[in-house]
């Protein structure tokens, strides 16, 4: 099946039927040619199975698998992943990105909560951001992580923010070297020497293009509430 991911046409043929059905929204039917064609091998899987925790089926590893190829070869399109919960507001997109379990997608469900219809999940765990000439752009994946949240859709994006768990709510602003160093621990790995080059432009980039925040936060809704009124206002 041919898709377009993030602007960039994709050819991938899934065995299973979980991401037939989450690429669906992202068929692509027109003459473009093929940017990046992705393939997983039964024995690639295998040996993922063999070092899945317990209880993740073979179809959602087959999502995953996809997913880790498509976001190394997006990168040489000025094309990245952060691992993250994409929370569109006023029609920008707020990734909120950090390690599994830090509570990322608890923290986006409060403000669906905080501010109902005003706000929508796009892609609670691989969202991909690609570098314009002037702008940044969120785009949403068929890649999910299993929360079957992956939106065909895509907004300018607003800002990155890191994470972090806490008993006290609170918002500050890192400097580029943290910047730098959590978005490489939230992106694509596995990557060689060229692309990993290519990987350091797109971070860069990205910099100038948009704000970064580090917000420590508690799963009360109080937590959404410190977020939106230190973050939203600081967008521009």
């Amino acid at each position: 099946m041919r898709v377009k991911i993030a602007d960039l046409i994709t050819e991938l043929y899934p065995k299973y039927d979980y991401t037939i059905q989450l690429a669906k929204p992202f068929l692509y039917d027109g003459d473009r040619q093929t940017d990046i064609r992705l393939s997983v091998s039964d024995e690639y899987l295998e040996s993922l199975m063999k070092r899945a925790a317990k209880g993740v089926e073979i179809d959602a590893l087959e999502n995953f698998a996809f997913s880790c190829k498509f976001n190394v070869k997006a990168i040489k399109f000025q094309t990245m992943l952060i691992h993250s919960s994409a929370l569109i507001y006023d029609g920008g997109a707020y990734l909120f990105s950090g390690d599994s379990g830090v509570g990322k997608s608890t923290h986006t469900r409060l403000w669906l909560k905080a501010f109902g219809d005003k706000v929508h999940i796009m892609n609670d765990d691989k969202p991909v951001v690609k570098m314009c000439e002037d702008k940044a752009l969120a785009f949403g994946t068929p890649f999910d992580g299993g929360s079957s949240i992956a939106l065909n859709e895509v907004y300018p994006l607003k800002a990155v923010v890191f994470v972090e768990r806490g008993e006290q709510n609170s918002v500050r602003v890192p400097d580029n070297k943290e910047i730098i160093q959590k978005l490489y621990f939230q992106t694509a790995k596995k990557v060689n020497a060229e692309t990993a080059v290519l990987m350091l432009e797109n971070f860069e980039k990205l910099l100038s293009l948009t704000k970064f925040f580090v917000l420590t936060c508690n799963t009360d809704i109080s937590a959404a509430y410190t977020a939106f009124e230190n973050i939203i206002p600081n967008q521009n």
